[in-house]
């Protein structure tokens, strides 16, 4: 069953039409990282934002809308604070890239909720949200590469490989801080255990 819900006062307030949208999109972010996916419904998100469901559907015309709002305001705020996530620094050591993922994406999770990111990790049928997710996933692969070839001499379709590992490592593990089991500092000094045993194989 989802979870109530109520409207606070500052739902009841006068917004304008670019706080209103982010206020909507937030209250859908935490229903799927609360309610899971299938419980985003526009009579849901209306009531649980203090608003009716012709102030949701004047932003979002159904539930697609929402969901692919939600997934790419959390991309454009992650790579907001990635702003080389296209062109990596390619100075960058390996343990240098992973506290900028991490950073970014505890930040961005804490900003704009966790339901982008439950998007992002979930498997689902919508075939535009899929195409989001995987070129979102590209971009967080993307800084790995260059640290990773020349740590480990590795080809491209190897560094690639370990890039995937790593971001798979590191989201399993931002799980958990999300849940409340780890703290940041915790998933970073996890990360870099799983990032000397991944790469100790390689470099030895």
């Amino acid at each position: 069953m989802p979870s109530s819900n109520r409207p606070s006062e500052a739902a009841r307030t006068r917004l304008s039409p670019e706080d209103r949208q982010q206020q909507l999109l937030r209250v859908t972010s935490d229903i799927i990282a609360t309610d899971g996916v299938d419980n985003v419904r526009i009579p849901y998100v209306a009531a649980a934002a203090g608003v009716t469901r012709p102030v949701v559907y004047k932003f979002f015309p159904n539930r697609h809308e929402l969901l692919k709002g939600v997934l790419e305001d959390f991309r454009e705020d992650y790579t907001r604070r990635v702003p080389d996530v296209e062109e990596p620094n390619k100075d960058l050591d390996v343990a240098t890239t992973a506290r900028a993922f991490i950073d970014a994406a505890c930040d961005t999770i804490e900003a704009r909720g966790s339901g982008g990111w439950q998007l992002l990790r979930s498997v689902g049928h919508d075939q535009e949200i899929s195409a989001i997710s995987k070129e979102f996933r590209r971009q967080l692969v993307q800084p790995w590469l260059a640290p990773l070839r020349t740590l480990t001499g590795v080809g491209e379709a190897e560094a690639l490989a370990l890039a995937d590992v790593m971001v798979t490592g590191a989201g399993e593990i931002l799980q958990r801080w999300i849940e409340g089991d780890f703290s940041r500092q915790q998933v970073a000094t996890l990360l870099g255990r799983i990032i000397l045993a991944v790469l100790n194989e390689f470099t030895e």
